[in-house]
């Protein structure tokens, strides 16, 4: 049985590694965004946050203003990268145009894709299976094939 002091090491050490998981990207190839505060205007890193888990994997909230993309740390540690950075950049699209359109934001989440990590439009299918097979809605998926980055490499 655990004391106090070794509780409270256990439960640090797996808060720890949940955000490992987010770290887990290169260097080269971080998730980053910005986006502006709402308060100050200012255009400034979005933080990446822990959440309680809940229906959704991650979402974009402005806690004091402070863009903020807060993600279900055990849900999104089991998909694979590829989904990972969907879902990061997709949520970052939201804070940085305050839209609520979906698949507008997922035709984002692919030029920040494309841009940031140099993905080809096999990539993008590769993706788009990996993506109807976590969560089904294949038609949603395959509407990634229309977006303006894709239209122009077919």
């Amino acid at each position: 049985m655990l004391s106090a002091p070794g509780y409270v090491l256990t439960f640090s050490l797996l808060w720890a590694f949940s955000f490992l998981v987010i770290a887990e990207e290169p260097i080269k190839n971080r998730l980053t965004c910005f986006a502006k505060h709402l308060d100050t205007n200012a255009i400034v890193e979005v933080e990446t946050i822990s959440s309680i888990a809940t229906s959704k994997i991650a979402t974009a909230q402005w806690p004091l203003g402070y863009p903020t993309i807060a993600i279900d740390d055990s849900a999104y540690a089991k998909l694979p990268g590829n989904v990972r950075q969907f879902i990061y950049y997709h949520e970052c699209a939201h804070l940085q145009s305050g839209n609520v359109d979906e698949k507008t934001m997922d035709c984002v989440s692919i030029d920040f894709l494309i841009e940031k990590h140099n993905y080809t439009t096999l990539d993008i299918r590769k993706l788009i299976q990996t993506l109807s097979v976590e969560f089904g809605w294949r038609r949603r998926w395959r509407e990634l094939l229309n977006c303006p980055a894709l239209k122009d490499t077919r």
